[in-house]
């Protein structure tokens, strides 16, 4: 049974997320619900983050997540010279708010390309990077002298 199933909600990644909340605290209370709550939590947090879906709706369309196209590598290798140059911590704070900007915008395109799985896959790279990009910023991975 895939999250999607435990969670009683069609194979696709624009969800109801409402939906999905009053399903996952309903399986929690029913004394019926044959699924351990270890596997209903995670299908719940899996499927409540916008890039963890995205993976895993690729994942069950057997499609690769691990790929990256040139293009994409050289974009990311830019980003990252592009922030490492940045001397101080306000333009560093406004180059943040611009990926986080980009990643609401990956996500809508996301939901108007779930038929496309080729085209969402792209989208799903640059995506994940940025995310990617952003957690190691917070961990002062980027950037710091």
């Amino acid at each position: 049974m895939n999250y999607f199933e435990i969670l009683r909600l069609p194979i696709a990644y624009n969800i109801d997320v409402d939906l999905m909340t009053r399903n996952y605290f309903s399986l929690q209370r029913s004394s019926e619900n044959s699924v351990d709550s270890g596997v209903l939590n995670e299908a719940y947090n899996v499927l409540k983050n916008d890039v963890r879906r995205a993976e895993y709706f690729l994942n069950l369309k057997n499609v690769s997540t691990e790929t990256m196209s040139a293009e994409l590598s050289v974009k990311m290798f830019e980003m990252r010279e592009k922030y490492a140059a940045l001397e101080n911590d306000e333009d560093k704070i406004a180059f943040q708010n611009q990926i986080k900007k980009k990643i609401k915008e990956q996500v809508s395109m996301l939901k108007e390309n779930e038929d496309d799985l080729e085209k969402f896959s792209e989208i799903f790279s640059e995506l994940k990077f940025l995310n990617s990009f952003l957690e190691k910023e917070r961990a002062n991975v980027y950037g710091r002298n």
